[in-house]
């Protein structure tokens, strides 16, 4: 049963990111003062039935689905003619924002990372649910080092009729399966498992495995093309890490892991099998690393890159807010001083 809300209940403030058909406001509850996200469909396309019907499944899908590691819903409803709904407010920025500002992951936290989203991927795949749009920009971070998929904008319900029309590609070209791309209709969690290995290899790479200058030369790599490998680009990567990036995108689904639970074990095996490097770390803080497992030490890396990513971007933010002032002073000095003749 959909929890249904008033926008009045909330106080809508600034715009935390803008998508295709919608925008994400932070919002903070009257009654409790809490804050939270509310996603409101653009006015431009909030009458266009299919992504009304798109949005409303969306909805629906995300009040099934309770998980640590998914965006939590807080119901919805509809503001003058526009849906919205309200959702957890995730504050440490996304994976794809994080790879912008830092750069490559050392790998431990690539382990962490692909853990937290197997969990993820595989508590919604039991619940019947495709993601289909799984990227960088779709993995939100909390300060403390969890990640939350989030945006089922395009999700596929097996418990439901598709909303898509038959053969109808959908998803972002850099990251789609080769299923995905000749609009198979039985695309299943595999095909989630590919764009996993597609964001795997970015966040250990910095680039996608693909590269092209429009969606045609990408889809022909994705289905004829093999993928180059990690370590190809990345010697520090472990070849059992690069080995699952390369099975993640085998271009067969059947040749791929069998389900996200497998690759999060395949994760937990790693922990076990720590390279020279990481047994005798360099200190990052006044403490005693000392050869503390994979898990435990890329947690703590990727909160130490969130931090440091926040400060820097506080940082940017502070320094344009600084020349903004700085021109508004000069112009006010130049206006007043071209009064004074």
């Amino acid at each position: 049963m959909q929890t249904f809300r008033q926008i009045s209940e909330f106080e809508v403030g600034d715009v935390l990111g803008v998508g295709t058909v919608g925008t994400i406001h932070r919002a903070t509850e009257k009654s409790s003062g809490e804050h939270f996200a509310v996603k409101k469909l653009h006015p431009g396309v909030s009458q266009d039935q299919l992504i009304r019907a798109r949005f409303r499944r969306e909805m629906a899908i995300l009040e099934r689905l309770n998980h640590p590691h998914i965006v939590r819903y807080y119901g919805g409803g509809e503001d003058d003619g526009t849906l919205f709904y309200v959702m957890e407010l995730v504050d440490g920025g996304t994976v794809k924002g994080l790879l912008q500002i830092k750069g490559v992951f050392d790998w431990p936290i690539v382990v962490e990372v692909t853990r937290q989203i197997c969990s993820a991927l595989q508590y919604a795949h039991n619940n019947g649910v495709i993601h289909r749009d799984l990227k960088p920009s779709n993995l939100f971070l909390t300060k403390s080092g969890e990640i939350k998929l989030g945006d089922f904008g395009i999700a596929r319900d097996l418990d439901r009729s598709d909303i898509t029309t038959n053969g109808m590609t959908v998803g972002t070209h850099a990251y789609m399966a080769p299923e995905q791309i000749t609009g198979d209709k039985a695309v299943s969690g595999k095909a989630d498992l590919y764009s996993l290995g597609c964001c795997l290899f970015e966040m250990l790479v910095g680039r996608t495995p693909f590269q092209g200058d429009n969606f045609a030369q990408l889809f022909e790599q994705h289905l004829r093309t093999d993928a180059p490998h990690v370590r190809d680009f990345s010697g520090s990567c472990p070849l059992e890490l690069d080995t699952l990036v390369s099975r993640l995108l085998e271009k067969n689904p059947e040749d791929r892991p069998f389900n996200a639970r497998q690759v999060q074990a395949l994760m937990l095996q790693l922990d076990e099998k720590v390279d020279a490097d990481l047994k005798n770390p360099a200190p990052q803080t006044d403490e005693d690393i000392g050869a503390e497992d994979v898990t435990a030490r890329g947690k703590e890396l990727l909160r130490q890159e969130i931090r440091e990513a926040s400060v820097s971007h506080s940082d940017e933010v502070s320094w344009g807010r600084l020349v903004v002032l700085v021109a508004v002073v000069l112009a006010v000095i130049v206006f007043a001083s071209f009064l004074g003749r």
